[in-house]
């Protein structure tokens, strides 16, 4: 009994080594071309899904990037400029996110939408100044 325990004991423990030390999966990034021409985004999203989007942008117009749900899941919005730095994030509870950003030169800007609390379907919305 006593060889059975520790069998158990031993592949439980690495089990969870690898599973902590497994690298995270890596989320394709879909270009969806330029954010003026952007009408906005239907996503299906499971219970600690993560989408990411590429969209380019002029310098000087403001965009405004925005996410709701049909489900209260916590929807947390992280926009990234062309060379990684983070420039906007909504981490707000709830499905509401609101990020805006003035990009400084053209180029395309990454949209981050991490969901948790349950799946929810959650629509993107990006609106450029006029």
């Amino acid at each position: 009994m006593k060889s059975i325990t520790r069998f158990v004991t031993v592949m439980v423990a690495v089990l969870l080594t690898f599973a902590i030390l497994s690298p995270a999966q890596d989320v394709t990034t879909k270009d969806l071309g330029k954010g003026a021409a952007f009408h906005g985004k239907s996503i299906h999203m499971k219970d600690n899904g993560e989408v990411s989007y590429l969209l380019s942008f002029t310098a000087g117009k403001e965009f405004e990037a925005t996410t709701d749900g049909v489900k209260t899941t916590d929807v947390h919005l992280f926009v990234y400029d062309s060379t990684g730095a983070e420039v906007g994030k909504d981490v707000s509870p709830g499905p509401k996110c609101s990020v805006k950003v003035t990009p400084e030169k053209d180029g395309q800007y990454k949209f981050v939408i991490k969901n948790a609390g349950g799946a929810n379907t959650v629509t993107f919305h990006v609106k450029v100044a006029n």
